[in-house]
C-alpha cells in the first residue's frame, strides 16, 4: 500500500506543478492518474478510511475535467519537455467537441405504426415525454417535466434500438446514438470526455433523443475488482445526468441492454433513469404483424397463413421472426432461377427456413430476466 500512497502523492505534486507550468493536458493526465491510485487505496482499505480515499478520487476526478476545458497561462518550454514522455492521449484536430460523429444525420422514419406489439412500452414512453410536450400547460399543472432516463431491457433482437428509433420519430427530435464500445478509450479520462461531450450535445438542443446501447459494458456494477476506468465512467455519468435535470431543455436518454443486471445499481436510482421497460418477446399478434409486413407485396400460396404461423413461431424473436422470412423468401428465390417459375413463396420454403433458424432465446434466459424483473422491480 505504500507503493499506491507514494504514487498518489507523486502524481497530485505533478498536476501542481503541471497547472503551474500552464500545461492543462499534462495536469489533466496527472490528475487522472492521481484519482486511479486514490480508488485502488479504496479497495485496499475499509471504512472512514475508504470512503476517504474514493472522495478524494472524485476530487481529482472533477479536476481533471475541469482542466479539459480550462485555459491556464502560456506553459514554459520545462513543461513542454516534460509532457513529452507522458502517456496522454494524442491530441487530434477534429473540429467541434468531436459528439458530431454521434448524431444521426436525419431525424429517423421508424414511427411506432411500424413496429408491432410493444404497447405497454409505447403507453409508458407517450406519458412520459409525449403527451407532456403535446400538453404542456396540463404537465406544468401537475410539475410533470417530459425527458428522463428510460432503461430498456430485455433479451437481444426485439427491436430496442428501433423503439429508441421510433421515440425521435414521434418527437420529432434529433437522434444521437452510441454505444458502451465507441465511448471507452484506453486513454487516461478519454471515456469520460467522451460521455460528458456526447451528454451535452444532446441536452444542449431544445428537444434530443439520447441512445446509449450496450449500457451494461458503459456502466457496469462496481465492485472490489471492478476497473478505475469503470468507476471513472459511472462517476462521471451518475455526476452529468444529475447536472442536466435543472436544464429548460428536453432530454430523453435511452439504455438499452441484455444484461441489466450487470448495470451498476446507483444508475437505477431515481432521478437517473426512472423507467426501466421490459421489452420481452412478441406476443402472438406481434408476431403475425411481422410476418404480414414481411410477406407484404410477395406472391405466397394460400397455405401460408401468418396468422397460424404466428402461433408455431412463439418463443422466437423479432429478428428470428424475420431472419426465418428472409431464409423462407430466398429459398423460394433459388427455385424460381432453378425452374423458371414465377416466384412464389410456398408453405415448404417456410418449413425448411424454421429447419435452419431455431429461436434464438431459450427459457432459462427468459426466467433470468424474469427473475430479475421480480427482484429489482
Amino acid at each position: 500500500m505504500s507503493f499506491l500512497s507514494k504514487q498518489k502523492t507523486e502524481h497530485e505534486k505533478a498536476c501542481e506543478e503541471a497547472i503551474r507550468a500552464g500545461d492543462a493536458a499534462l495536469a489533466r493526465l496527472h490528475a487522472a492518474k492521481a484519482a486511479d491510485f486514490c480508488f485502488a487505496l479504496a479497495k485496499q482499505t475499509t471504512g472512514p478510511v475508504s470512503t476517504s480515499y474514493v472522495t478524494t478520487a472524485e476530487g481529482w476526478l472533477e479536476i481533471a475535467e475541469k482542466l479539459a476545458t480550462a485555459k491556464l497561462p502560456k506553459r514554459s518550454t520545462a513543461a513542454r519537455d516534460a509532457r513529452a514522455g507522458s502517456s496522454a492521449a494524442p491530441q487530434t484536430d477534429v473540429g467541434g467537441d468531436g459528439s458530431e460523429s454521434f448524431e444521426v444525420a436525419e431525424t429517423p422514419n421508424v414511427s411506432f405504426d411500424d413496429i408491432a406489439g410493444m404497447n405497454e412500452a409505447k403507453a409508458s414512453i407517450q406519458e412520459m415525454i409525449i403527451y407532456p410536450m403535446r400538453e404542456p400547460e396540463k404537465a406544468k399543472a401537475l410539475k410533470l417535466k417530459p425527458g428522463g432516463g428510460v432503461i430498456l431491457y430485455g433479451p437481444p433482437g426485439n427491436g430496442k434500438t428501433m423503439f429508441g428509433k421510433a421515440i425521435a420519430h414521434e418527437i420529432a427530435a434529433p437522434f444521437f446514438y452510441a454505444s458502451g464500445a465507441q465511448l471507452r478509450s484506453k486513454w487516461h479520462g478519454e471515456s469520460e470526455q467522451n460521455l460528458n461531450r456526447l451528454l451535452k450535445a444532446a441536452a444542449s438542443r431544445p428537444v434530443a433523443v439520447l441512445f446509449l446501447d450496450e449500457i451494461d459494458g458503459l456502466l457496469p456494477r462496481r465492485t472490489a475488482s471492478s476497473s478505475v476506468v469503470d468507476n471513472r465512467i459511472v462517476t462521471q455519468f451518475l455526476a452529468d445526468v444529475g447536472g442536466f435535470r435543472e436544464s429548460d431543455n428536453t432530454l430523453l436518454i435511452l439504455g438499452a441492454t441484455n444484461k441489466p443486471w450487470a448495470i451498476d445499481e446507483a444508475v437505477f436510482r431515481t432521478g437517473r433513469f426512472d423507467e426501466k421497460i421490459y421489452i420481452g418477446l412478441p406476443d402472438s399478434s406481434a408476431r403475425q404483424g411481422m410476418l404480414t409486413r414481411a410477406f407484404d407485396g410477395v406472391a405466397c400460396e394460400t397455405s401460408v397463413d401468418c396468422q397460424a404461423w404466428a402461433t408455431r413461431l412463439d418463443g422466437y424473436t423479432g429478428s428470428d421472426i424475420t431472419g426465418l422470412a428472409k431464409k423462407a423468401r430466398q429459398i423460394a428465390f433459388r427455385r424460381s432461377i432453378e425452374t423458371g417459375d414465377e416466384p412464389i413463396v410456398l408453405k415448404s420454403d417456410l418449413e425448411a427456413a424454421l429447419k435452419v433458424i431455431p429461436s434464438s432465446v431459450t427459457p432459462q434466459m427468459i426466467r433470468q430476466y424474469e427473475e430479475f424483473n421480480a427482484r429489482r422491480f
